[in-house]
């Protein structure tokens, strides 16, 4: 703990997409896929977890997710009440 420079609040960074799958046989032949390594930090800058966290810091970072496509929300309601 002697080693962390703090806690800090910090806004969600962004990466470029993680590179290509990594095509592989598990020990019973069957094929399985590895996801490649993270993708470089794109929004890295001050303020993000990124920052935070490169400076040494843990980074706290609330998060809401909401994947709704509401522009298709109302068409889908009426769809389903015809």
């Amino acid at each position: 703990y002697e080693e962390l420079k703090g806690i800090e609040a910090a806004r969600l960074g962004f990466r470029h997409r993680s590179e290509a799958l990594v095509p592989t046989k598990d020990p019973r032949g069957r094929s399985i896929y590895w996801i490649g390594p993270a993708g470089e930090g794109q929004d890295a800058g001050f303020g993000t977890d990124f920052d935070a966290i490169a400076r040494g810091a843990v980074a706290i970072t609330p998060l809401k997710i909401d994947l709704t496509r509401h522009e298709v929300l109302q068409d889908l309601v009426k769809w389903l009440d015809s």
